[in-house]
């Protein structure tokens, strides 16, 4: 069996854009990159490539590969990847499991977990409690819809293996989407396109809302959280900063072109380029534009906030995510994000 039936992968993307690759004098380096499909963590790298920043940088971005992010953590800690994207609980489940992962930057500055509920049930589940002895979904242990499904079931005074059923969907959205339609699931602990797709399609609510800072506040414990983030392996690093610094740069700087560019002006340029529009495919304007501008107001500036880090890691061993904190130096590397509070 190939490895992408080993990991499950279910969108690979191979050589990204035929006829408009960098000319070979050019490239300095090759990469393949490995996350889950969500816009909130993918945003400033589709922009990086629509825009030729990792070019610019000397780096091929060869391969994106997409699944879920729990398979996609095994096939990292396999080194098949070098580098990933990927929600904040991988990094300390990897490096418990053995594999000395680094953020090295972050991408997304706020939770992008919200909790969606069947619309049938409107009048039925109020509270996060009234889900007790309903289907709850996530996408598969160890991911950080998972862990969002944690906290929102515990700190409600739900035990996710007795009080409810508790239901692994996978990373592919069109599963989610079906199941939430066809009632598989009655909650799930959703991100981009998910919460907005069946929200604006009137198939569910949101029960909690991980774009309003109220909620936010609630049942995250603050305002900002270290999300998402570029992670690589103390390996990669020792062998090659260089490159490492360039994946950076080019990264950060799709970052700073999400902030500075409408919703708008983003949806219709990632939706037409070559190097993107496989991303969008199935999507509407209207519905991507909505979505950005859903999620905007959580990309920051790529520095790694160690009060983001700590709201993280106090949810994960409170929560029973992890069975031991890591600490912010062994978590990342700050030397080109930077370290911020």
């Amino acid at each position: 069996m190939g490895r992408r039936s080993r990991w499950a992968v279910w969108v690979t993307v191979a050589c990204l854009l035929a006829g408009a690759s960098v000319a070979p004098a050019q490239v300095r380096s090759r990469v393949q990159m490995a996350g889950v499909l969500s816009y909130e963590q993918n945003l400033p790298v589709f922009v990086a490539l629509a825009r030729g920043f990792y070019e610019q940088e000397g780096v091929e971005v060869t391969r994106l590969v997409f699944g879920s992010g729990g398979a996609m953590r095994t096939a990292m800690m396999a080194r098949e990847f070098d580098f990933g994207y990927f929600a904040f609980v991988h990094v300390p489940l990897a490096r418990l499991g053995g594999s000395p992962w680094k953020a090295i930057l972050a991408l997304h500055d706020r939770e992008i977990f919200s909790l969606v509920v069947r619309n049938e049930l409107r009048d039925q589940v109020r509270r996060v409690e009234d889900l007790r002895g309903r289907a709850v979904g996530f996408s598969l242990p160890g991911a950080g819809s998972w862990m969002a499904a944690n906290v929102f079931l515990r700190k409600a005074g739900l035990d996710p293996e007795r009080d409810v059923r508790f239901l692994p969907l996978g990373g592919d959205p069109a599963v989610i989407y079906s199941a939430i339609r066809t009632g598989r699931v009655d909650a799930f602990s959703a991100w981009e396109p998910t919460t907005t797709r069946v929200l604006l399609e009137g198939l569910a609510y949101a029960l909690v809302r991980a774009w309003a800072d109220r909620d936010h506040r609630e049942w995250y414990g603050s305002d900002r959280a270290l999300s998402l983030m570029l992670v690589t392996r103390e390996d990669v690093i020792q062998r090659d900063p260089d490159l490492v610094g360039r994946i950076v740069r080019a990264t950060r700087r799709g970052l700073e072109a999400v902030r500075a560019t409408s919703p708008e002006r983003l949806a219709t340029e990632l939706m037409d380029h070559p190097r993107t529009r496989e991303y969008f495919s199935g999507l509407q304007r209207p519905f991507v534009v909505e979505m950005f501008r859903k999620i905007r107001g959580g990309f920051g500036t790529g520095c790694i906030s160690r009060r983001g880090f700590e709201a993280e890691m106090r949810l994960a061993v409170q929560y029973q995510v992890v069975r031991q904190p890591v600490s912010f130096e062994e978590f990342a590397d700050t030397r080109w994000a930077g370290a911020c509070p």
